[in-house]
């Protein structure tokens, strides 16, 4: 009876403890659990790099960061600094961001309806009338919190801000303002993943490597991050990716092929066809998206060309590879995807991918990406080891795991390579994606589901590197490289630590630097592309718009009128920074 009374109070108190967090809508308790290895931060942008390296000390998971912007109200308050948000995950994370005092906001996630959810620094209060602005400013001032400023369209909603010298975060604020009675309500900024179908094409939703939501077994969020990074670039027409591997169907009705192609057996254009394999390795890369049929490509806007090999035993294979290699080399290709492996060490071989490597893209160099190998071994092989500037691929699983014969995908027969060459790891089984066209490939109709290996590991990062350097084509190959492993996420239960030779960050044995983030790799890019506009010692009497790629304010006054400040990536605000009543400052 006693073990009766005593789990019937535990579930009482474990209700009770689930209620203690809620937001207020439509009168209603929304309710809230929160995590405990999971949390929302706001640092100021020129801290961001720093936090990061802490973070990463501390061997904690975090999202690459991003500029807060918080557009389309009027501005009672300019604010000092831009400001960088980011999340965190680990067992140690709520210890290690409350403690870290550049930080300057942090708050948990929670789980809400079954979903996980974030919480920024920001709320919303509407006003019961215009005469309400007293009772919100005296409430903020007592709290500690900003009045960043009231919507444009709807100016009884007023948009404010909590620290970390706030009396709460944004959910307890939020809280206890609509629990004063003095406004018709007050809601926080639930952080939720509102989605768009990403692409509209079919088979998206099983494509779990560029868009993971627990599908196929597998873990959320443990993808290349191909939504966020094609809201950057999804490539560009004028850049093309050389896929040397059996050739794939020009004519495929999903594929976004160049013109030029070339088959090494004949030294003759087009390309011919030996085999299934490059016809999907080519789909990761450039299928076309969001035309409603198949499979999405990493980098729809750009064209594969076809290198086409009779892999097996072949007498002149040195001279015939070299050949594609050169040809690529010589007619545009800025990326080699390189699904392949085996065969006697060439300095033939070698000279050809040299001169890709250096005479490429006019001297900037061909990325050249490579799989790692099929043998669950700790040695990859040629000609994958024969070249420092090759970027070398191992495969990883939907479970953040390395592809081993006991990883959580099932498939027994094969792991991928690993050890001291391996650079990054990128999605490795269970990939649906182009196939030969009918019933002439793996599969009947015009795709395959289960493509797997690190040849397909391979194309995720060639494609990663296509969009790269469509928005900043100027990068060599090195710095493609470097930006691509410097970026890379810490994933699954794998230790990462300084290594000798290892200049990009903390790398593991078995992934290398990690799951290749597409996004966090183009807005690096991006931003290596970028110029600052400096916008100082400037009185603002009429209305002023500033644009820049990062704008860097200063010693300004805006007395009348309104200054426009538009930054694709973002602005700094630093002190003296004065905008009068009436004025306005808007920043996008």
């Amino acid at each position: 009876m006693k073990r009766i009374i005593f789990y019937i109070i535990l579930i009482i108190a474990s209700q009770s403890i689930m209620c203690q967090n809620y937001y207020w809508y439509k009168g209603a308790k929304i309710p809230l659990t929160e995590k405990s290895d999971k949390r929302f931060i706001l640092t100021t942008s020129s801290n961001s790099t720093q936090v990061a390296s802490t973070l990463q000390q501390q061997g904690l998971k975090y999202s690459a960061f991003q500029a807060m912007s918080i557009a389309g109200v009027n501005t009672y308050s300019a604010g000092t600094q831009s400001t960088s948000w980011s999340f965190v995950e680990g067992s140690t994370v709520q210890t290690a961001t409350a403690n870290n005092t550049t930080i300057i906001y942090e708050a948990p996630f929670y789980i809400m309806n079954g979903k996980e959810v974030g919480l920024s620094q920001i709320f919303y209060v509407k006003l019961k009338s215009s005469a309400g602005v007293n009772d919100l400013m005296n409430l903020a001032s007592l709290h500690k919190v900003e009045i960043v400023g009231e919507n444009k369209f709807m100016p009884l909603w007023f948009t404010l801000t909590c620290t970390k010298a706030s009396t709460g975060n944004a959910l307890k604020m939020a809280n206890l303002f609509f629990e004063s009675n003095k406004f018709a309500a007050a809601v926080p900024d639930i952080i939720d993943n509102i989605k768009t179908t990403c692409d509209n094409d079919p088979l998206f939703s099983s494509q779990w490597a560029l868009r993971n939501t627990a599908q196929k077994g597998g873990t959320s969020g443990i993808d290349i991050n191909y939504c966020n990074a094609k809201t950057l670039s999804t490539g560009s027409t004028s850049l093309v990716i050389a896929v040397f591997d059996t050739g794939f169907e020009l004519n495929h009705p999903d594929l976004n092929a160049s013109s030029l192609s070339y088959d090494t057996k004949t030294a003759t254009s087009p390309s011919k066809i030996y085999g299934h394999h490059g016809t999907a390795c080519a789909g990761i890369i450039t299928a076309k998206s969001n035309n409603s049929l198949g499979v999405s490509g990493i980098a729809p806007s750009s064209k594969s060309m076809s290198l086409s090999f009779q892999f097996g035993y072949s007498p002149n294979a040195a001279q015939e590879i070299s050949n594609g290699i050169n040809y690529a080399t010589n007619n545009g290709a800025s990326v080699i995807s390189n699904s392949w492996g085996g065969g006697a060490s060439s300095d033939m071989i070698d000279d050809a991918y040299t001169n890709a490597l250096t005479k490429g893209r006019n001297g900037l160099g061909c990325v050249v990406v490579f799989a790692a190998g099929n043998d669950n071994s700790g040695y990859i092989g040629y000609p994958a080891n024969s070249n420092p500037d090759f970027i070398v691929v191992g495969a990883m699983n939907q479970c953040a795991q390395r592809k081993s014969p006991t990883s959580c995908d099932g498939e027994t027969t094969w792991g991928g390579n690993y050890g001291t060459i391996l650079d990054v790891s990128a999605p490795g089984v269970l990939i649906p994606t182009t196939d030969r066209q009918g019933s002439a490939g793996y599969a009947t109709g015009d795709y395959v589901m289960n493509f797997n290996g690190t040849s397909a590991a391979c194309p995720h990062v060639a494609g990663t590197a296509a969009l790269m350097l469509s928005v900043n084509p100027s990068l060599t190959q090195k710095q493609v490289a470097d930006i691509i492993e410097s970026t890379s996420r810490k994933i699954g239960s794998y230790t990462y630590s300084t290594t000798s030779g290892r200049t990009n960050g903390t790398w593991n044995n078995e992934l290398g630097y990690g799951l290749v983030d597409a996004y966090a790799a183009v807005l690096k890019a991006k931003a290596g592309s970028c110029s600052t506009i400096t916008y100082s010692n400037q009185t603002v009497t009429a209305n002023t718009a500033v644009t820049g790629c990062i704008v860097n304010a200063a010693n300004d006054y805006v007395n009348s009128g309104k200054l426009t400040v538009t930054a694709t990536d973002y602005t700094i605000i630093n002190p003296i920074f004065e905008v009068k009543l009436g004025a306005e400052l808007e920043l996008k």
